[in-house]
Parts: structure tokens; sequence; C-alpha cells
């Protein structure tokens, strides 16, 4: 395995990329993608090359929007892997940075992204961060960025195109009774951690869970999942504009269309976990 990678270099974090370790992952991916009856469709429309992909967050701190990725390795194999920036506090014990790289794990930073894709890979981001993961259940029918669309300058700094990956049913693992975001402001927690919710929630075995007892770990719900891998979005149309208009401008194209193809994925499950 590559030395331990520092936190300020794209570069370790590269190069510690363990495609055994990812194929280890992928087997745990795919079983557990059975469980949740997982069907990712689109998989063709997957660029060459670098690209940004742009998720939707659910399922609290579980990586369930990650399932996705097994087939796309089943698929493509292990030369062409997909980065994942992630809250950089997961980076603060060396030994826990050493884990995540293995496996393509980045601590999130806008220089760290501009440099994945600059150097030719595949990013995938979650913009919406706690506020989307952390939604509350009656919200899980919704795409929220809360604003944020620091993906779409990294997507026109580096001239690589937008692949919007929609999930639905991993917000129905889990049940977020109240986002707590008035508490979490209160006690300053954005400024602090850059964590805008303290939940309250239903899940397995825990019952009730609030706050920091939002991050054990806990059994998901088997709620069948679909992603759906959307047509690639071009940002050349939007380098004209003042960067400022071309950011908002192609933040909004993707969120947008992300909440229609997720919108009509909705439209096709009956029930809440069944599908």
């Amino acid at each position: 395995m590559a030395h331990a990678p520092n936190p300020s270099s794209v570069e370790d974090y590269l190069k510690a990329f363990d495609p055994e370790a990812a194929r280890r992952a992928v087997q745990f991916f795919a079983s557990w993608g059975r469980y949740h009856r997982l069907t990712v469709r689109g998989l063709d429309a997957m660029p060459k090359g670098s690209a940004l992909l742009v998720g939707n967050h659910n399922g609290g701190f579980s990586p369930v929007d990650g399932l996705f990725l097994a087939p796309y390795y089943e698929r493509q194999g292990y030369d062409s892997p997909v980065h994942v920036l992630a809250h950089d506090v997961l980076f603060k014990q060396p030994r826990m940075a050493r884990y995540l790289a293995r496996y393509g794990i980045i601590p999130a930073s806008h220089d760290h992204g501009t440099e994945v894709l600059r150097r030719g890979h595949k990013l995938l981001v979650f913009p919406g961060g706690d506020l989307e993961s952390m939604r509350a259940f009656r919200r899980r029918r919704s795409v929220s960025f809360g604003g944020r669309n620091g993906f779409a300058r990294l997507a026109l700094r580096a001239g690589v195109p937008v692949v919007p990956v929609v999930s639905v049913g991993a917000h129905e693992t889990f049940v977020v009774l109240a986002e707590g975001r008035n508490l979490a402001k209160k006690l300053r927690l954005d400024s602090l951690l850059r964590i805008k919710t303290l939940p309250i929630a239903l899940s397995l075995p825990w019952g009730l869970t609030a706050g920091p007892t939002m991050a054990l770990p806990y059994w998901p719900l088997p709620a069948r999942i679909t992603v759906q891998i959307a047509a690639p979005i071009d940002p050349g149309p939007y380098l004209a504009l003042p960067e400022s208009e071309a950011v908002s401008a192609l933040a909004a194209e993707v969120e947008a269309t992300m909440q229609r193809v997720h919108a009509a994925l909705y439209a096709e499950r009956k029930l809440p976990v069944i599908g």
C-alpha cells in the first residue's frame, strides 16, 4: 500500500487508491445492493475520462448512496476509479485517512476537487451534505442542495461534464422526524464543524436517536433503491457568462434536472420501503 497520505496532497490520495481494496468493497456493496433490490439505470451514459458526478444525498451517515458504484466498477473495471469528496472531519486521524484513501475517498475542498478533475479522473460529490442526508422523511421526495453551488464552479473551471446521479428509496432506510436546524445554528455547529443539522430520527435497533447518537451504526430498512444516471450536462454553453452567473445557471440546471428525474422515479413507487 502507498505511504500515508497527506491531506494537503491530492497526489498522495490518488496514489493510495487500492484496486484490490476497492474490489472487496464492491463485493460487499453488491450484496448490500441485493438487500435493497438495487436497480441502476443509465450506466451507458457515463462519459469516458474526467467527469463530475453529482448525487443527491440520503440515509444519514450510511454510505447507501454509493451502492451504484458496485455495478459501475463491475462494468468499467478499476482503471477508471471514482474518487469521492467527504467531510474533512473524517480525516483527522491518520489511520482513518489511510483507510479511506484506499477506496478513493478524499477530504472535501475546492482545490482537491479541481485537482482530481484536472488530472483526468472522475469525482463524486453530494452538494446537499447533511442538509439533504438528514432531511425530514416527509421531504424524501425532494432534491435540495441548500443553495450550495460550488460543484458547478468545479465543473466550469475544470471544463468537465456534470453527470447527475439520482437515487430514490435510499432515504427510506431510516426515518428523520425533525432536522434540528435551529438547534444546530444556536450551538454554532456550522462554524465549528460545518454541520447544519442536529436531527431526531427512528432507526433499528436503537429506536429514537437524537444529535450525536445519529452517528451510531444502524440496520437500514430494506427499502427498494433505484438509481438513474442521467445524460451528462455540458458546462460549455455557460462559459461565455461571468463566472458568478455561470455557476448559478449551471447549478440551477443540474438541480432542476435531478429533481425532474427524482420525481419520475418516485412516480414509479407504490409504497415507502416496499417500492
